[in-house]
């Protein structure tokens, strides 16, 4: 039986990995091609440009492996079945719930590891492309500069240069549009740096004119600091990452910051308790559909049914969470109620003492 137990865990775990990694690296380079050319230029430093790359990998990941792990379930149950093997062994006198046994504990490591990336690696890399902004932000506007045309340098701001010369840009005209006025700017030479704040824009030898409700202030300068706005990136890296689980990993475990945040934050990080609790859930369920007499068409639409009902309803509850009507914690298990009800209806025989076809 030993022996039995690891063939079949090798044989499942090889086809959830393989369907996690195919899902993982698709709907990554689907992220990517989207983001990354907004964020990304020649002049992006590499160790930011493989951050931008690499990182949102993780939560996608997490998001992934609940439904990899009941389709590869699912995948390698009709290759055994296809090649005689539950027959085999039910033949020999293995019951469906001796058989399940494998599958279970390949559910418990994937529940871990869903844990391990929701938890404790999702929170680090968003942490990580937070840090970025800044460096991407200076990196996105060297890249865009392109001398005797305008570049936009942030929102409602454009940029002109006549020449550049390294990281030096020579005659310069920067405009910056916001609810009060204008403001333009031209200087001889302006040069990208860093603050305490973040990154700035270094301009030497020019004038300014400021116009405010129909007022006009001009005046001339040796040496000018503007910030460099960097909302637009930070939007551009959110949408690479669940907005709002900025928090570290200890804030799920920490009262006083679960105090201290809105009840949106709040269901935000109850939600990163749901990739483990999918695992569970999608592979009892594909546990029961593998072991089952259904054809293999059934099981996909009965799986692919309960991920959706409960990403839908994740996505329901989330504005009463929100509103701080539903507690975020009954929030996320009442999404998950069709996914807890579905394998005690599948699986029912699995504890018959012998086996059943």
């Amino acid at each position: 039986m030993r022996i039995l137990d690891r063939y079949l865990f090798r044989r499942f775990g090889s086809a959830v990995l393989a369907v996690g990694l195919g899902l993982t690296l698709v709907a990554g380079a689907l992220q990517v091609v989207r983001t990354a050319p907004e964020v990304l230029t020649d002049s992006t430093p590499w160790p930011a440009a493989l951050r931008v790359l690499l990182l949102p990998l993780v939560p996608i990941a997490a998001f992934i492996l609940p439904i990899a792990l009941a389709g590869g379930l699912l995948l390698a149950g009709r290759t055994l079945r296809a090649e005689g093997a539950f027959d085999a062994l039910v033949g020999n006198g293995v019951a469906p719930r001796r058989i399940a046994q494998p599958l279970l504990g390949l559910t418990l490591v994937a529940a871990v590891v869903a844990a391990g990336f929701s938890l404790l690696a999702e929170p680090l890399a968003l942490g990580a492309l937070r840090d970025d902004v800044p460096t991407l932000a200076a990196s996105l506007l060297a890249g865009r500069v392109v001398p005797g045309s305008f570049a936009p340098a942030g929102p409602g701001t454009d940029l002109h240069v006549e020449r550049r010369e390294g990281d030096r840009l020579e005659n310069v005209l920067l405009v910056r549009r916001d609810g009060r006025g204008a403001l333009e700017l031209v200087a001889r030479e302006l040069r990208l740096g860093r603050d305490a704040d973040g990154p700035v824009l270094r301009l030497r030898d020019g004038s300014l004119r400021r116009e405010t409700a129909g007022l006009v202030v001009r005046a001339t300068f040796a040496e000018l600091v503007q910030p460099l706005e960097v909302s637009a990136v930070r939007e551009r890296i959110g949408a690479l990452l669940p907005a709002g689980l900025a928090a570290g990993p200890a804030a799920p475990f920490d009262p006083a910051v679960l105090a201290s945040m809105a009840p949106r934050d709040r269901y935000l990080l109850a939600r990163r308790w749901a990739s483990p609790l999918q695992c569970l859930l999608f592979g009892l369920l594909a546990a029961g559909l593998v072991l089952g007499r259904r054809a293999a068409g059934w099981n996909a639409v009965v799986l692919l049914a309960v991920a959706a009902a409960s990403h839908a309803a994740l996505r329901l509850f989330e504005p009463v969470a929100a509103a701080g009507t539903l507690d975020p914690a009954v929030a996320v298990l009442a999404a998950h109620l069709p996914a807890a009800l579905a394998p005690g209806a599948v699986g029912a025989h699995l504890y018959l003492i012998r086996a059943v076809w």
